[in-house]
């Protein structure tokens, strides 16, 4: 019975450490998406939207000089919905739904405020990993950069295989 108890801990500890993991890898993302959310909402650009803190998981708090004075707004970015309210204007409140591709790891928005000319997709994307960004320029190379490079490891491989370097010859070969 004490084993079970210790696997389980055990068990809910590590669910526990990896779910901040994926919110954490994603922040950069839901901070993009918010501030052009509430750019397009308030019809301004992303460039006057200053981040100021990240409030709990998934909720952020921005500035932005609106109504003739600095006003602050809490983004919520969820699943698929992004809420949006103003901290000292309570009426400015958005629930905007958007799409999230988990294998690139970007954010699409469709939303348009009818009076602002801007009405294209808002695309965020996720920093990428090292592995990621290694693949991205694998295949950003050309077919002959990536011959040469076999054939250097080939020949690499080929001169530590050498006789007198490797195995022993016997006499009489």
């Amino acid at each position: 019975m004490r084993r079970i108890t210790i696997l389980t801990a055990t068990l809910l500890l590590a669910a526990l450490t990896a779910l901040p993991a994926l919110a954490t890898e994603l922040t950069d993302m839901d901070i993009c998406v918010g501030r052009s959310v509430l750019a397009r909402g308030l019809c301004k650009t992303p460039a006057q939207i200053n981040y100021v803190s990240k409030v709990r998981d998934n909720i952020y708090l921005f500035s932005v000089f609106y109504a003739n004075k600095e006003a602050h707004f809490f983004v919520g970015v969820y699943k698929d919905i992004i809420r949006i309210q103003g901290k000292e204007f309570r009426k400015v409140t958005r629930s905007i739904p958007y799409d999230f591709d988990k294998e690139s790891k970007c954010a699409v928005v469709n939303y348009s405020v009818p009076d602002c000319p801007n009405s294209e997709p808002i695309v965020c994307c996720s920093e990428k990993t090292i592995e990621e960004k290694m693949d991205d320029k694998f295949w950003d190379r050309t077919i002959p950069e990536l011959l040469e490079e076999d054939l250097q490891k080939a020949l690499k491989a080929d001169n530590a295989t050498q006789p007198g370097q490797g195995t022993p010859q016997q006499p009489g070969q």
